[in-house]
């Protein structure tokens, strides 16, 4: 049965920004209300550095409404932390009687788990009015417990308690709760341009798109596969990357393209060692002609400073130089291990390490390029007859696949 009527969240960065401040509280309320949709109906309120909701018809949130804003809140990017409450008029009575009600819910089975536990009080006044000050309020509440439970059950301890009962006195209101859910923090999707990220089938792809959604940004999505000679059932496997990555989000779109024919010229036309380099190369132009088509404002990869040939600085530099688009790389300073906890984290991981061939395995010499030129690269694109023709029927070629 519940017993919280209201939810408190909290917000870190976004209390540090300027003249702005208010464009990202509107996409993190509005954030914080799709969250929402899927559960109950809800109002809120912004107040001081503080955002509120209730349901509608301000009833008590049911244990499955509880277990759902909880889940949907945790991927909320721009929310700091959240509690469920109890809210009532601002006074001291009603304060007392909804500690009264509620501490037994979170008192008793503690006690009966581990016969006596520790606890503290923590106000917070805002209303300076309020006759009471923080300190006071927090001696009340802790003697109001101390009514309700024994010397041999219970114990005040300032430092480590095993329940803190939260206490925040506003002008209009008052509200306790008992546990404080961290949120995932950052700033509120759609706070920055929109992104186009390439997505494969491995680990760190999703975990840049993740990255890059917690500073703010919606992401869609662009995989790449090269059939006949890798099967399908990759681009499916990408899909199920987008459905899990999309939970973050409002869902983005996933662009699927058949990239076989210009590797074909790539490895009829150019020297081998090239190609992978050059592979990236045209993956970059046509991820770029998508963002003019879409307006999004610059391509996010998965890429880390030396972690394969493609990845080490001069070939990045050589691959940035082939599209005015801003390409972020929100891995480039982590380790492996570093990605792979983060895809644990975000619910990729299980689905990256399935087995499923790659499009830049496709023809990929056995000794590629570690320090390629940028006139080199650029001499060995020229000998590719009609290419500007070929990534225009490509791209033309691209398809939405549902995710």
């Amino acid at each position: 049965m519940g017993i919280f009527n209201t939810v408190i969240c909290r917000y870190n960065e976004i209390a540090t920004k300027g003249n702005n401040r208010s464009m990202f509280e509107n996409r993190l309320v509005e954030n914080i209300k799709i969250a929402c949709s899927s559960v109950c109906s809800v109002k809120i309120s912004r107040i001081r550095g503080r955002i509120f909701f209730h349901k509608d018809d301000k009833s008590v949130f049911s244990d499955a409404e509880t277990e759902g804003l909880t889940e949907n809140l945790k991927r909320c990017f721009g929310l700091d932390s959240f509690s469920f409450c109890l809210e009532d008029e601002p006074n001291m009575e009603k304060i007392k009687e909804m500690v009264r009600n509620s501490a037994p819910y979170y008192f008793d089975p503690l006690i009966r788990e581990k016969g006596k536990i520790r606890f503290r009080s923590r106000a917070r006044r805002s209303d300076k009015s309020f006759p009471l000050q923080s300190k006071e309020i927090e001696i009340e509440i802790a003697s109001l417990i101390d009514t309700l439970y024994t010397q041999e059950q219970i114990a005040v301890d300032l430092t480590e308690p095993d329940i803190s009962i939260g206490i925040e006195v506003r002008e209009t209101t008052a509200l306790v709760y008992y546990a404080t859910i961290r949120g995932p923090g950052g700033l509120p999707v759609g706070s920055n341009p929109p992104l186009l990220a390439l997505l494969s089938g491995g680990i760190d792809s999703p975990v840049a798109c993740h990255m890059m959604m917690k500073r703010g940004s919606h992401v869609d999505f662009l995989t790449f596969h090269s059939f006949p000679y890798t099967p399908m059932e990759s681009v499916e496997k990408v899909a199920r990357l987008a459905k899990v990555i999309n939970q973050w989000q409002k869902p983005g779109r996933l662009f699927s393209c058949n990239i076989s024919e210009i590797q074909k010229l790539i490895r009829d036309n150019c020297t081998p060692k090239f190609r992978t380099v050059l592979y990236r190369r045209m993956m970059m132009r046509i991820a770029g002609m998508i963002c003019d088509k879409y307006n999004l404002a610059a391509l996010v990869t998965g890429e880390a400073a030396g972690q394969v040939a493609s990845q080490t600085i001069e070939n990045m530099s050589v691959i940035d130089r082939s599209t005015e688009k801003l390409i972020l790389r929100p891995l480039c300073g982590m380790d492996k291990n570093e990605t792979i906890q983060r895809a644990v984290e975000i619910g990729t991981f299980d689905i990256s390490i399935e087995p499923m061939a790659d499009s830049c395995t496709v023809f990929a010499p056995d000794s590629p390029v570690l320090h390629a030129k940028l006139h080199t690269a650029e001499w060995e694109e020229s000998r590719i007859p009609d290419l500007d023709a070929a990534l225009q029927a490509t791209f033309e070629k691209i398809e939405i696949v549902p995710c």
